[in-house]
């Protein structure tokens, strides 16, 4: 049968969206404002003790549409509520498809007595019913509320909130029946039960939905979604498994908690699936905490590890619904609920004392809240089972809570001693360099130092060397003929003009050129141009802009100008020339230098044979220097050309 009167909308809102806990928060603070300004409101009614009748039957029925005491055969017998059955340690199997189960209807009936006058609705709220099948809620002889969802799994640790008077020509109810159907094997039962108005009881539902449901919700969604931060963690930085982890928990614990708040409306699973995702979840949630727990203390056992790893397994599979062995997990959750406790805190007291061997206070927090957790797990067990009262409140929950806080504190400890990690080390880094900093300042100052003392020593050289071979040699000469007596002034004044041009080119080439050409010629034409004047040489000066030459030193610039000063000095002493010609120019990846007179040419080869010293030092200096020289004479004048590279080889 359907409902006769549509439930309250509030009701299913909450049971197709999962209000935050800031609504319910929100909700539980109006519902005091309303209690505490409601000063003529009736005293609500407490339901402690009913009338109970159970028949048999065979498979599940639908509840009747309306319900009457003629209806029933049987004598009630009075009962105190909260009422419950101990079950079966292990029940017969829950399955819709099975048609012959043999089932038991409960029915509790309450007399509801004489209320006062109120313009005010009424409400039925029960903090919690538990059986393996389905509930309906009676008012006098019509339907007031039935639950529509799974049979295991149907929303049990949901509190109920029902109407009595939203609907026009209702009264309150004299009777209420309550309906539980359930499997013969299977326990069941039911809280006390309130009726009043909402500004009495609804603090208590609000407070109630709050603890067993919103709660998990929250802890076990807020646990996920760090946990998805720590999986994107842990893709962006592979060596981090520890983040990787902690998602895996983070998801299992989510897994788990599903069944403290979903049920209200129709699981997309079937039970059987649904038990097999939430017992063996906490399978998972065991042998993850092992594995983290091992991280921590660094001294895993390896003996362990397996044997969780085998039961985890076994009892995976045996109790897959595609099997034929077991077929549901809820069959026998209550032996397995027993042999995690074992595994728990075998698994517990061995991380404590490996923790405390290796000093591990995160370790030392974790085993200790897995006691703890063991401990809530006997509780959760005592009330699966229905010996406490069944309107206490599950601790698994705030056990989850508690793990995340304490996974939290882990990683916010691992990041922050990671960060300080990281911190000495670049302040040990930024030591280091600066140490090394200075060391190698002082290397620098003496490389300089012995740089400068090889610079100095290689000039030395090169100015010896260079004052031997110019302007040593023409004195060695001068000083030769003015022993043998046989020379003139003209002669004598000669050698000393070579002599001083000598000097003076020596002088000129440790000027900074900055691999400029142009101003190298400029001080060869400052040089010679006197000399040339004086001989009535006229020059023609038609040097135009070359690229730069890198590889231009001191040196090289000296092999230059004694390379060009020769040219000139032959012109000037074997040729009638009376003009002279300068021009440069880039050819083929060279610097090009032409120096071209009009005066009496000669055979290029007759004077290299000769065995003269001018031409064969030209072509020795160039090679010096990596460039190339060519002359070319005829009867109109000489050209002598100079090819420096502007890419030093």
């Amino acid at each position: 049968m359907i409902e006769a009167v549509a439930p309250n909308s509030d009701q299913y809102s909450h049971n197709k969206n999962h209000r935050w806990l800031l609504l319910t928060v929100q909700g539980l603070v109006l519902s005091m404002i309303l209690y505490l300004s409601s000063a003529h409101a009736a005293e609500p009614l407490h339901f402690t003790s009913a009338e109970m009748l159970s028949t048999p039957g065979i498979g599940y029925k639908p509840p009747p549409y309306t319900v009457n005491d003629v209806d029933f055969d049987g004598k009630w017998q009075s009962v105190s509520l909260p009422h419950a059955l101990i079950p079966a340690l292990i029940p017969k199997l829950i399955d819709d498809g099975l048609l012959n189960l043999p089932t038991i209807v409960t029915w509790y009936r309450l007399h509801v007595p004489k209320l006062s006058s109120t313009n005010h609705p009424q409400f039925i709220y029960i903090p919690r019913w538990k059986t393996d099948g389905r509930i309906a809620v009676y008012g006098d002889s019509h339907i007031l509320y039935q639950s529509h969802a799974n049979m295991g799994w149907n929303g049990w640790n949901i509190p109920l909130w029902i109407p009595l008077e939203e609907t026009a020509g209702t009264t309150t109810p004299k009777v209420i029946f309550i309906r539980i159907e359930r499997p013969r094997s299977s326990g069941g039962g039911i809280s006390s039960i309130w009726l009043g108005e909402a500004a009495e009881i609804s603090w208590r539902y609000h407070v109630r939905d709050a603890l067993q449901v919103q709660l998990p919700f929250m802890s076990s969604a807020a646990f996920l979604a760090v946990g998805i931060f720590s999986l994107f963690v842990w893709i962006k930085q592979r060596n981090e498994w520890l983040y990787g982890l902690f998602f895996c928990v983070s998801l299992v614990a989510y897994l788990r908690s599903m069944h403290y708040f979903l049920g209200s409306e129709p699981l997309p699973i079937s039970d059987a699936w649904f038990s097999w995702l939430t017992i063996n979840s906490l399978f998972w949630l065991v042998g993850l905490v092992h594995v983290f727990l091992s991280y921590l203390h660094g001294r895993p056992r390896r003996w362990l590890s397996w044997l969780i790893a085998v039961i985890t397994l076994c009892f995976g599979v045996l109790t897959l619904p595609l099997t034929s062995i077991l077929q549901n997990a809820y069959a026998i959750a209550s032996p397995a609920y027993i042999l995690l406790l074992i595994m728990g805190t075998s698994i517990s007291l061995v991380g404590w004392k490996n923790s405390r061997l290796s000093k591990s206070n995160d370790g030392l927090m974790l085993a200790g809240w897995g006691v703890i957790g063991m401990m809530f797990g006997i509780y959760d067990l005592l009330l699966v089972n229905n010996y406490i009262s069944i309107e206490s409140i599950y601790l698994g929950p705030y056990t989850n809570i508690s793990a995340f806080l304490i996974f939290m504190i882990i990683l916010f400890r691992r990041y922050i001693g990671a960060t300080n990690t990281i911190k000495q080390q670049n302040n040990d880094l930024e030591t280091l360099l600066q140490a090394q900093s200075a060391e190698l300042q002082k290397s620098y100052h003496r490389l300089r130092e012995i740089e400068q003392r090889q610079m100095l020593a290689q000039e030395r050289q090169r100015m010896m060397q260079d004052m031997h071979d110019g302007l040593g040699s023409t004195l060695i000469s001068a000083l030769r003929v003015v022993e043998y007596g046989n020379i003139s002034e003209i002669i004598i004044s000669e050698i000393l003009k070579d002599c001083i041009d000598d000097l003076k080119l020596a002088i000129d080439s440790m000027e900074p050129l900055e691999a400029d050409l142009l101003l190298l010629l400029a001080t060869l034409r400052y040089r010679i141009g006197p000399r040339l004047e004086s001989s009535g040489i006229k020059l023609r000066w038609e040097i135009k802009d070359v690229p730069p030459l890198d590889w231009l030193d001191p040196n090289k610039a000296l092999h230059i100008l004694r390379i060009l000063q020769e040219a000139f000095t032959n012109i000037i002493k074997h040729t009638p020339a009376t003009e002279i010609r300068a021009v440069t120019g880039v050819e083929n990846g060279y610097a090009v230098v032409t120096i071209t007179d009009n005066g009496q040419g000669f055979n290029i080869d007759t004077a290299l044979k000769s065995g003269g010293r001018g031409l064969s030092n030209q072509m020795r200096r160039a090679e010096a220097i990596g460039a190339k020289v060519k002359w070319d004479a005829n009867s109109m004048g000489t050209s002598f050309t100079l090819y420096l590279p502007i890419q030093h080889m």
